[in-house]
């Protein structure tokens, strides 16, 4: 049994974006900022932060929790849980059998790792790119933590599926499933699963048209369509 469901995951990675203050910062896991994990962390990354030093002491005290990108995942996986008063954020260093990796060694652990069918990714779905990383919440968004844009935890859209309005784009390479996790389908792949067995009943189509007809980029609102067509 995992530590959480893929739709229990990808629910606190967007809880983290959506409502808590953050910043990315190299090398952390949702530790609060302070003045002492500042100076711990300056010390052990000194050319990340000397040159972002005056940026960083401006959260001193904001309540601003401090992620990087795979961190983020680790954090959550580590039971992180925006405890502003405990020096992980409520995280236990490697608890639950997660190992500390970086994003090329977390794509490393995942299973189903595939380059293809980023429509058909389920959520909870880790994202990678050499060096980075996030997480598939649905519907075309992904969660990650980036110095770029908001340089903060953030949503974005998966840039291998489409482009979103109101949100910036992000094309990555590969995506996986994450060892630790047990991956559940949402309602609407339910939903979706039902829908291929109307259709398949309805027009007597065998498996191997509905296969077919299921590798279509927009799949399930075409078997939706078939389905419920008067």
């Amino acid at each position: 049994m995992g530590i959480m469901t893929n739709l229990e995951l990808a629910k606190k990675h967007e809880e983290v974006a959506k409502k808590y203050k953050t910043i990315y910062a190299w090398g952390c896991f949702g530790m609060p900022c302070t003045q002492q994990i500042l100076n711990e962390k300056k010390a052990q990354y000194p050319d990340w932060y000397t040159s972002r030093w005056n940026m960083y002491q401006q959260k001193v005290g904001t309540g601003t929790f401090l992620f990087d990108c795979v961190n983020l995942t680790k954090g959550i996986l580590w039971g992180w849980n925006g405890n502003k008063n405990a020096y992980y954020g409520g995280a236990k260093y490697a608890a639950n059998g997660v190992p500390d990796v970086s994003a090329d060694g977390m794509i490393a652990k995942c299973k189903n790792v595939s380059s293809a069918n980023w429509d058909k990714m389920a959520i909870g779905e880790g994202l990678w790119l050499p060096g980075h990383w996030g997480l598939y919440i649905g519907n075309g968004l992904a969660v990650e933590c980036t110095p770029a844009w908001n340089n903060c935890v953030q949503i974005t859209a998966v840039g291998n599926i489409g482009a979103k309005a109101g949100y910036p784009t992000r094309k990555w390479q590969k995506h996986g499933k994450l060892p630790w996790v047990d991956y559940v389908e949402s309602e609407d792949d339910k939903e979706h699963e039902a829908n291929k067995a109307k259709v398949k009943s309805r027009f007597g189509f065998d498996d191997k048209t509905i296969e077919f007809l299921d590798g279509y980029k927009w799949n399930k609102a075409l078997m939706e369509k078939l389905a419920t067509k008067p």
